[in-house]
């Protein structure tokens, strides 16, 4: 509960509601200033009729009613000091009741100058007012404030402003507040105060607290500029805390500093080598030291008095890839993780899924080292084929470098099916639970969403579809973190033999449904499943677990200057991205479509998914995309997932093995198309699209030979064939869940 109390608070202050200069200078004085007036002239506009209406000695107001009149004008005060607009209220009506207490001063004591200011207070107060926050310092809510206060003095203020004092006697007697008994009366009197006053303590306890930036040294001497933010209300005390390192501008991470700082956590966030504030030099890789400056980061935590020695790291996208490297280093410290849409695997994923991966290489190095892009780009292309130069550091399966025997920690692990980390966020939880040291192996959490890149907080749109309510995912991600990080930060008890995957089964939004867009709860994955092989068939069909009768070549010609052009996918959020129609790029001569008749009964599909082709070609290297939609009723041909090989790294991405040019020559190859989960309805069809290209996402291959990347202004046309039939069974291959009960878990 205080969490969320936190939050609010925390939120307030992130909205600009809660300002504590603002609220103990600016608004204390205005209401000490216009209150006080109104006091002032309340009693001073009174006391010269005492005497008369009440006789010499007699006392104006009880003890009790000056009691509580003090307490009432504490509580206004304090209640007005916590939002300007409330202050503007409290002041623009104490002033306009003030002015008839003026007003009436200068009736008694005859002084005319006296009754004509009160006069013009009455007409120009709520007048200046609205036009100072309407052309002078805009306010909206703070005109709000002068009109509602214009309205509740016309209405209450007014009249009894102009009560006499035998009147006004007399409606104290027989205010109900005077009726209760006086238990209950010093009840509701200590909530008047105790309510401003508790809202105001919590504002000063938890304000955002002011950033202390560090240059933390590495071991090799260069720095790296780190904001420390402390938990609300600890004052420097040792706890938790949470690391963070981004290379997009530690002082661009407020969505962080709101979610982990209402969490009673200290924050520690920085900027990644070479980015922003931090130092790096000119001739930088990205990622290559995270590995190290992750652990020397841990270590200077560690050191600090406010560190209680637990620590989670947290972030999405290039904020989750560095957290893997440095944790497969069996860092002191560190026991927790939140992993979001990212990899442990920067070549085989982001750099090179099975064909160069141009798009998200080159834009994304652009946009965060643009300085040093050129430098970064040729350091890449001279590292083709893989090599240990590079990828020693940047992966948990090379033992050389980072591993996942490492690995510690518990974490949570989230991705989406249409993200270009998805088989990065299923591979890094299978290394962390299956190959992690002890202590991580079944204490992993992992949920997939039919998620782009990072979006799942409050969209259910995902590319061109939209998907039900229930596919948001931050609820479901944010509850299971905090019961990981409640475990290893806290030390709460957590049941790790329930459902530890969460993923959501896609299917046809058009046609709502039970069987499909829907969340299943898993213990583990991968799943129980058998490999169903779907065979192109001569005549453009696909034909489930049994040979096509007859032979036939798919011939094609791929022209690298009349690619075809991207459209949608597991992209980068720089390029259009998730479910899109692919119909108006599927009617090329150079696009080979193999689909079923209309489905009489629905289809499963959950699990990795390869595209199994025998091809020739007469160059010694091209490329073979494989696209998997599912086609709708209306003709529209949504993608699901898609690969590419370049042919040349058909064996592995370590050793380039050409063809020999000679058509003759058969080659079979294995796709990757990534993962899914995903029901075809009835009424659709199965679709699978066969291509050399899918650009700009994957490079166009020029069909040379050549170093990858370099020499593309020569080129060769490619004549590429697809062999199908009995001889040559080339397929697409879909897993098939078994062994359901076993696998699931009631949630």
């Amino acid at each position: 509960m205080i969490d969320w109390i936190i939050m609010i608070f925390y939120q307030l202050y992130t909205l600009g509601y809660l300002n504590l200069e603002q609220i103990f200078i600016s608004n204390l004085i205005l209401l000490l200033i216009f209150r006080g007036l109104y006091i002032v002239t309340y009693y001073f506009n009174y006391f010269k009729d005492r005497n008369k209406e009440l006789g010499e000695g007699v006392k104006l107001f009880t003890k009790n009613e000056k009691i509580y009149f003090s307490i009432k004008q504490i509580s206004i005060v304090l209640f007005g000091m916590i939002y300007f607009p409330i202050t503007v209220f409290i002041c623009f009506y104490s002033l306009l009741v003030s002015s008839n207490y003026i007003k009436q001063i200068g009736e008694n004591f005859r002084l005319k100058p006296v009754k004509i200011i009160a006069k013009l207070i009455n007409i120009l107060a709520p007048l200046i007012g609205i036009i100072w926050f309407l052309l002078i310092e805009v306010n909206y809510y703070s005109i709000a404030a002068v009109g509602i206060s214009l309205l509740a003095y016309l209405h209450y203020g007014m009249k009894n402003s102009f009560l006499s004092l035998s009147k006004l006697i007399e409606k104290y007697d027989k205010r109900s507040f005077n009726k209760f008994p006086r238990a209950v009366q010093i009840i509701l009197m200590s909530i008047l105060i105790a309510t401003p006053t508790a809202i105001l303590s919590l504002s000063t306890a938890y304000e955002p607290p002011d950033k202390k930036t560090y240059m933390i040294k590495m071991r090799d001497g260069v720095r790296l500029a780190t904001d420390v933010y402390f938990a609300p209300a600890s004052f420097g005390t040792p706890k938790p805390v949470i690391l963070i390192r981004t290379p997009y501008g530690k002082n661009g991470m407020d969505i962080y500093r709101t979610f982990y700082s209402t969490q009673d956590y200290h924050l520690v966030i920085q900027d990644l080598r070479g980015t922003h504030d931090s130092e790096g030099g000119d001739r930088f890789l990205l990622f290559s030291k995270s590995y190290q400056d992750g652990v020397d980061t841990l270590n200077w935590i560690l050191n600090q008095s406010w560190s209680n020695g637990k620590i989670a790291s947290a972030g999405a996208s290039a904020l989750c890839i560095n957290q893997y490297f440095y944790a497969g280093m069996a860092p002191e410290g560190l026991v927790a993780q939140q992993l979001w849409f990212g990899t442990p695997e920067l070549f085989d994923h982001a750099i090179y899924q099975g064909s160069y991966h141009k798009s998200l290489t080159e834009t994304w190095i652009e946009s965060v080292a643009p300085e040093n892009f050129q430098y970064q780009i040729d350091t890449l292309f001279s590292l083709f084929p893989k090599n240990e130069v590079l990828y020693n550091s940047t992966s948990l399966s090379i033992s050389a470098g980072p591993h996942y025997s490492n690995v510690s920690v518990s974490a949570i692990h989230v991705g989406g099916w249409y993200d270009h980390f998805l088989q990065g966020t299923i591979d890094g939880y299978i290394g962390y639970d299956d190959y992690g040291a002890p202590t991580a192996r079944g204490k992993q959490r992992l949920i997939m969403g039919p998620w782009t890149h990072v979006n799942l907080f409050d969209s259910t749109k995902q590319g061109e579809l939209t998907y039900p309510k229930n596919s948001i995912g931050f609820d479901l991600a944010f509850s299971w973190e905090q019961e990981v990080f409640d475990y290893a930060l806290l030390g709460k008890s957590t049941n790790w033999d329930g459902a530890r995957v969460a993923y959501y089964l896609m299917g046809d939004v058009d046609t709502p449904s039970s069987e499909w867009n829907y969340w299943r709860y898993a213990y583990d994955w991968p799943l129980d499943y058998v490999n169903d092989k779907w065979y192109f068939t001569s005549i453009g069909g696909l034909l489930n677990s049994s040979y096509p009768s007859t032979n036939k070549n798919f011939t094609y010609l791929y022209d690298p200057r009349n690619p075809v052009p991207n459209r949608g996918g597991q992209n980068e959020p720089f390029d259009l991205e998730g479910p899109m129609d692919q119909s108006s790029i599927e009617n090329r001569a150079d696009v080979l479509i193999f689909e079923t008749s209309i489905l009489n009964e629905s289809i499963e599909i959950v699990g990795r998914i390869w595209g199994n082709l025998f091809v020739t070609s007469n160059c010694t290297d091209t490329d073979f995309t494989v696209k998997l939609t599912d086609v709708y009723p209306d003709g529209r041909s949504m993608l699901i997932t898609d690969g590419s090989l370049t042919v040349r790294s058909r064996y592995n991405y370590t050793t380039d093995v050409f063809m020999t040019g000679d058509q003759k020559d058969v080659y079979e190859l294995l796709v990757d198309c990534w993962s899914t989960a995903y029901v075809f309805a009835p009424g659709n069809r199965i679709r699978v699209a066969i291509s050399s290209s899918n650009y700009a996402r994957f490079a166009a291959n020029p069909n040379t030979g050549a170093p990858l990347a370099n020499n593309y202004l020569k080129y060769n046309i490619a004549n590429n064939t697809l062999l199908t039939g009995p001889d040559y069974p080339s397929c697409i291959i879909l897993p098939r869940l078994v062994n359901m009960s076993a696998t699931h878990v009631s949630y």
